[in-house]
């Protein structure tokens, strides 16, 4: 594709791009769990990831993916049809096709051409030819002797799960696609001489029918593939034997649409008349010439297309009909005395398709949106509060606010879904990861993924995979322990690795605990003295400020450089990365138990409930989520330690006093506590008393992020603005705990 392309042109090529990208990262984890889940389920899930691939990138003539593409499926098709036994090796390099892929979409991103991967093209092709030339076959691969049977352990075969969102977004796309094929029909058929509408008719009846071949839906497949040809045949310039294919392309649409409908009301694509209509396009596929007519077969051998039977993976409903509507033309004679099958007519109106529900929006248009949204909750903040109103008795207006309050709440809570998708991507990429390190290291992993439903912001998984990548790898390498000894250890010799998601306190946790060798305190703080990060020999420092400087720059306690990890880089760009968004992660560890690491990621788009306390002059937001309760001490509730701590008596817990007036450094109301008000503030396993003068009410608060040139600050996770006009602080309860 050397000459300029078209805007259309150009769209086409980036929805193949995201679309073979859902393909890779929906089906990767499939290809792994081939090496011990071989059912024809499994393979066929993988085969009909590369057989979309292949079909459409041909169709854009971007022959060195389709190259590739191809390979893969013809392993896939001798393993399927028994003519060789998978191995691990081939597992692997059907990842590495994989791995191809991801580097040949983003060459077509930038290009949108693939020209420039030919020599990649041609090795990993030359790959797999090589081993289809020797395949090992059952008979040939010698069958290991049978240890004695231990107990079975539990599985975890994963396969293609066609969820209902996944067919309810391939109903929506379809209607869609068939609505601008109809259109694009009747436009033509206006503009007969004018064929410019055929490639666009002929690029959504391809995206229809690859759709239809990778959920198994037959009969649209069938019949989408026989509209395919014609078409086909329209965009070399051929001739048909009836004139004029409107009337019978028509028709053929209508019936996809019934199918879809079908499919839609009883989830199965029954179409009447399949075999009729079927047999109506093919018998457009008869161009007149000198010689006479040409049978179906040449028409396909000219057009360089294969007809159902020819296909490498007809489904069954689509084999069934093949072989019903396949029947050879007997002779030239014959073909041109028998006219050509006419297109039936409906007998009922088809069912309404699935109208399409979502549609592709800038991410930045959300921004823009999120934002007005952040402003309208602050200027009803300014309206509601407005201190011109003090005093005044106003029943209309206060039932106004209310219901604008609720309505302000729905639409901020919406704008907060509308970015938000679950991790399990994320969390899917991670399985591929561990595969290719399990190998490497020659360890053994069970992953265990749990809250893959828990939803985040789509930057912010953007933000935290680097993070998540270098956790894991050093999980890998430094955390889990070789079989050997694992078992010396008295532990399995296959180690777990936990990784989940889950909401908690106004934030997400990510959470990836391993049930490794733990981290070494010791060599910690040998690396840390060698470092200049702590002058005496550590003994006073606690284990939690220990474990945390494994994320300084260019710490590392790894005694040699593999390709996993051990070059001191990764670990200080966790840090980095979650600081961006205003994360932050704890490690936990017990040496020879394993290491706890975890990331608390801020909810995106921060309108929270807040309360509103007032020290000295100044007043701030705390997060009704972190507030347990609030009350005023009784003086025998009251304790001083000898090491000048205050205590406070809550029933039968005591818990430290945080002075919020020294934090800001302004000069309180009260300086005795029983004076004062004491908020009991929760944070994960912790709690602390925070003295104010008084609170002075609830509200929605939006977070806004403090300027750049003021940084962090500690206690703060950001301001808002207040009815008044005024900016307020909002404390960070985290730190407030960390800091007492």
């Amino acid at each position: 594709m050397t000459e300029e392309l078209s805007s259309d042109q150009i769209e086409i090529i980036q929805e193949f791009s995201q679309e073979s990208r859902d393909m890779i990262e929906q089906l990767e984890p499939t290809i792994i769990e081939l090496g011990q889940n071989t059912d024809n389920e499994t393979i066929n899930a993988v085969f009909r990831l590369f057989h979309s691939m292949k079909g459409s990138a041909g169709f854009l003539e971007f022959n060195n993916i389709t190259k590739v593409a191809h390979a893969a499926e013809n392993l896939l098709d001798m393993v399927r049809s028994d003519k060789m036994v998978l191995l691990p090796e081939h597992v692997t390099m059907l990842c590495e096709s994989c791995d191809f892929m991801k580097e040949a979409l983003d060459y077509v991103d930038e290009s949108f051409s693939d020209e420039g991967i030919a020599e990649n093209s041609k090795n990993m092709a030359a790959q797999f030819h090589t081993t289809m030339e020797k395949p090992a076959s059952a008979e040939t691969v010698e069958a290991p002797e049978a240890p004695e049977a231990p107990e079975a352990p539990e599985t975890n075969d994963l396969t293609l799960e066609i969820t209902p969102e996944m067919v309810e977004r391939f109903t929506q796309e379809s209607d869609d696609l068939l609505e601008s094929c109809e259109h694009g029909l009747l436009s033509w058929e206006k503009e007969p001489d004018n064929r410019e509408f055929v490639p666009m008719i002929f690029r959504n009846i391809h995206s229809f029918k690859g759709n239809s071949g990778f959920f198994g839906y037959g009969n649209l497949e069938a019949l989408s593939h026989q509209i395919e040809n014609v078409l086909d045949i329209i965009k070399q310039g051929g001739s048909f034997a009836s004139g004029s294919p409107f009337d019978t392309l028509l028709h053929a649409v209508d019936a996809l649409k019934e199918g879809m409908a079908s499919l839609s009301s009883d989830g199965k694509d029954q179409i009447e008349g399949l075999d009729t209509h079927i047999a109506a396009l093919k018998a457009l596929l008869e161009p007149k010439n000198s010689e006479g007519s040409l049978d179906e077969g040449d028409v396909d051998q000219k057009t360089n297309r294969q007809t159902p039977d020819q296909q490498k993976e007809p489904l069954v409903e689509a084999k069934a009909s093949a072989e019903k509507t396949d029947k050879p033309v007997s002779s030239q004679k014959e073909a041109k005395q028998t006219p050509p099958a006419p297109a039936p007519k409906p007998t009922k109106k088809a069912k309404a398709g699935v109208k399409k529900q979502d549609i592709r929006v800038d991410l930045e248009k959300l921004d823009n949106l999120i934002n007005l949204i952040g402003e309208l909750v602050i200027a009803e903040n300014m309206l509601i509060h407005n201190p011109d109103l003090d005093g005044l008795e106003l029943e209309r207006f206060n039932k106004a606010a209310q219901q604008m309050g609720k309505l302000v709440r729905e639409l901020q809570e919406m704008a907060m879904i509308i970015r938000m998708i679950p991790v399990s991507g994320l969390f899917r990429r991670m399985i591929r990861l561990v595969h290719d390190l399990s190998v490497k290291s020659g360890k053994k992993v069970d992953l265990q993924l749990t809250g893959e439903g828990t939803e985040v912001d789509k930057t912010v998984v953007e933000t935290i995979t680097d993070p998540l990548v270098h956790i894991l790898r050093n999980s890998m390498d430094h955390g889990l322990e070789p079989p050997e000894e694992r078992l010396a250890a008295g532990k399995g010799e296959t180690g777990t690795i936990k990784l989940n998601a889950c909401h908690e306190e106004g934030e997400v946790w990510i959470t990836l605990e391993d049930d490794g060798r733990g981290l070494n305190k010791e060599k910690i703080i040998e690396k840390a003295l060698k470092n200049g990060l702590i002058e005496d020999d550590g003994s006073n420092i606690s284990d939690k400020e220990i474990y945390n400087m494994i994320f300084q720059p260019g710490f590392s306690t790894a005694e040699k450089i593999t390709d996993v990890s051990g070059r001191g880089v990764g670990m200080d760009v966790v840090k980095q990365n979650l600081e961006k968004i205003k994360g932050k992660v704890d490690v936990d560890s017990v040496p020879g138990k394993g290491t706890i690491i975890k990331l608390r990621i801020p909810l995106t788009l921060a309108i929270i409930d807040g309360m509103l306390v007032r020290v000295g002059d100044v007043k701030c937001i705390v997060p009704i989520l972190a507030i347990k309760e609030a009350f005023r001490p009784q003086p025998d509730a009251l304790t001083l330690t000898p090491d000048s701590e205050e205590l406070v008596r809550v029933r039968e817990n005591f818990f430290p006093v945080f002075r919020l007036h020294q934090m800001l450094d302004v000069e309180p109301d009260h300086t005795n506590l029983e004076d004062g008000i004491l908020i009991v503030l929760e944070y994960q396993d912790s709690s602390i008393c925070l003295l104010v003068d008084e609170i002075l009410g609830q509200q929605q608060t939006v977070i806004k992020g403090l300027s750049e040139y003021i940084g962090n600050v500690r206690g703060c996770s950001g301001c808002t603005i207040l009815g008044n006009g005024d900016v307020c602080l909002i404390l960070d309860v985290g730190n407030l705990v960390e800091m007492n």
